[in-house]
C-alpha cells in the first residue's frame, strides 16, 4: 500500500506509468474499457469492428500515459484514433455512436482508477490527489481528441456519402439504361431488393416549402408512401432540387388501389403499376415518368399510370417498353409473329372496326360469317376474356401493334 507523504502522489503515477507499459496490464486495461463500451453501444457489436476499437483504445492509453506525469498536456491523438473514427463514418453510423463509445469509455477508465485506488492507496488525502490529477488530465485528454475527431469523423462520413451516393446512382442509372449488371453486386450496393417486385413512384415538392427543408421532407415522404403501399425500406434517388425518384419492393406483388399516403397538399405524387424483377424495376419508373409527364393536365396530388395510360399513349410520351408492355397485358395469348396469331388479331381489328358484325366482317376479309365467329371465339380464349372487357384498351393495343409491330420481349424480358 501507498501512504501519504511528500512526493507520493508523484511516485504512484510513475509506479502506475511504469506498470501499464506491461504488455499483460495493457491488454487488462484495453479489454475493461472496450467491454463497457461494446455493452453500452450495441451498434458496436460487430465482431469485424472489435480489432480496430481495440487499436483505437490501445492508442489511447499509450498516449495517455506518456502525458499522465506532465503539469500540462499536449494531445496528439496516433493514427489508429482517427481510424476507428474513420471506419464508424464508412460504415454509416451516425456522430452519436462515436461520441457515446468515448464517454462510456471515459467513465469505465474512471471506474477502473478508481477501484485501483481503492486498493492500493490508502491515505485518502493522496488517493484525493490521484483522483483530481487523473481526472483533470484524463477529461482534458477525452474532450480535445473528441474535438479533433469531430471534423475527421464528418468529412469521412460527407465522403462516404457522396461516393456511396455515386456509386448507388450509378447503378441505377445503368439499370434504367438497360445495361448488363451484376444484380447481386447491384443489391448490395443499393440496400435493395432487385429480384422481388416493385412499384415505382415520383415526388415532387412545391416551390413554398424552403430549401433546407427537401432532403429530410422527401425521404419522410418516400417512407409514408412505401408503408402505404406495404413495401419495405424504399430506395430514393434525387432526380432534382426538389424531386426524387423512388421505388419499393415487396416478395409478392403490390397494389396501390385505395392506398392513403396521407401526404401535405405541396406534394405531388405519381405511380407505376407493379412488375417483378430487374426489367420490373424499369418498366414500373418508366410508367411513374409517363404520368408524371401529363400530372400538370391534372389538379390531382396523386396520379396512378393505370389511370392516365390511355392519355399517355394518345399523347405519345410512353416509351417503346412501356407501350410494349400495354400491348402484352392487353392482348395476352395474342401476341406472336406466327401467322395464325396474325390471323386472329386481324380478324378481331376488323370484327371490332365493324361493330361486332361477323357478316360484314366476314364480306371485308372474304371469310365465311361463321369462320369470323370461330376466330373471335379462339381469340377471346387467348384473351382470357370476352372482347368487350376492357374493350378500349383491347382496340388501342391491336391498333398499335399492327400499326407500330411489336417487340418480342415485350419489355419484360429479364436480360439482366
Amino acid at each position: 500500500m501507498i501512504e501519504g507523504d511528500n512526493g507520493a502522489e508523484q511516485q504512484w503515477f510513475d509506479e502506475f506509468g511504469r506498470a501499464s507499459e506491461n504488455p499483460e496490464t495493457l491488454d487488462r486495461l484495453v479489454a475493461v474499457v472496450n467491454d463497457r463500451i461494446v455493452e453500452g453501444v450495441p451498434e458496436l457489436r460487430d465482431p469485424t469492428l472489435r480489432p480496430e476499437l481495440e487499436a483505437s483504445t490501445r492508442a489511447h492509453w499509450k498516449g495517455f500515459l506518456t502525458v499522465m506525469n506532465r503539469e500540462t498536456i499536449d494531445v496528439q491523438p496516433a493514427p489508429p484514433i482517427h481510424d476507428f473514427a474513420r471506419t464508424l463514418a464508412r460504415r454509416g453510423f451516425e456522430l452519436p455512436v462515436l461520441l457515446s463509445a468515448y464517454r462510456i469509455g471515459q467513465r469505465s477508465t474512471w471506474d477502473f482508477i478508481t477501484d485501483l485506488l481503492r486498493t492500493q492507496v490508502t491515505d485518502p488525502d493522496l488517493r484525493s490527489a490521484v483522483l483530481l490529477r487523473f481526472w483533470s488530465h484524463a477529461t482534458q485528454w477525452i474532450d480535445t481528441v473528441i474535438e479533433s475527431l469531430i471534423p475527421v469523423f464528418n468529412d469521412e462520413r460527407e465522403q462516404w456519402q457522396r461516393g456511396a451516393l455515386a456509386r448507388r446512382n450509378e447503378i441505377v442509372k445503368a439499370i434504367l439504361a438497360k445495361q448488363v449488371i451484376d444484380v447481386d453486386t447491384a443489391v448490395t450496393t443499393l440496400g435493395y431488393p432487385l429480384r422481388q417486385h416493385h412499384i415505382a413512384f415520383t415526388l415532387r415538392i412545391d416551390d413554398t416549402v424552403p430549401d433546407y427543408e427537401l432532403p429530410q421532407l422527401l425521404m419522410q415522404c418516400a417512407g409514408s408512401v412505401s408503408t402505404a403501399l406495404g413495401g419495405g425500406k424504399p430506395l430514393v434517388t434525387s432526380s432534382g432540387t426538389r424531386s426524387a425518384w423512388c421505388w419499393t419492393s415487396q416478395p409478392s406483388a403490390l397494389s396501390a388501389d385505395g392506398a392513403a399516403f396521407g401526404l401535405p397538399r405541396f406534394v405531388r405524387l405519381t405511380l407505376g403499376m407493379c412488375h417483378p424483377g430487374v426489367a420490373g424495376f424499369r418498366l414500373t419508373h418508366l410508367e411513374a415518368i409517363a404520368a408524371l409527364a401529363v400530372a400538370e393536365h391534372y389538379d390531382a396530388p396523386v396520379i396512378r399510370y393505370e389511370d392516365v395510360e390511355i392519355a399517355c399513349l394518345a399523347a405519345g410520351i410512353l416509351s417503346d417498353d412501356a407501350r410494349a408492355a400495354f400491348v402484352r397485358r392487353e392482348l395476352g395469348g395474342l401476341v406472336g409473329s406466327d401467322q395464325a396469331t396474325q390471323r386472329l388479331r386481324d380478324t378481331l381489328r376488323a370484327y371490332l372496326k365493324q361493330g361486332g358484325d361477323a357478316t360484314a366482317t366476314g364480306e371485308l376479309l372474304r371469310l365465311h360469317a361463321n369462320t369470323v365467329r370461330y376466330r373471335i371465339r379462339q381469340a377471346e380464349q387467348r384473351l382470357g376474356h370476352g372482347i368487350n372487357q376492357r374493350r378500349v384498351q383491347l382496340e388501342l393495343a391491336l391498333e398499335v401493334i399492327c400499326v407500330l409491330g411489336y417487340r418480342g420481349d415485350g419489355g419484360l424480358a429479364e436480360d439482366d
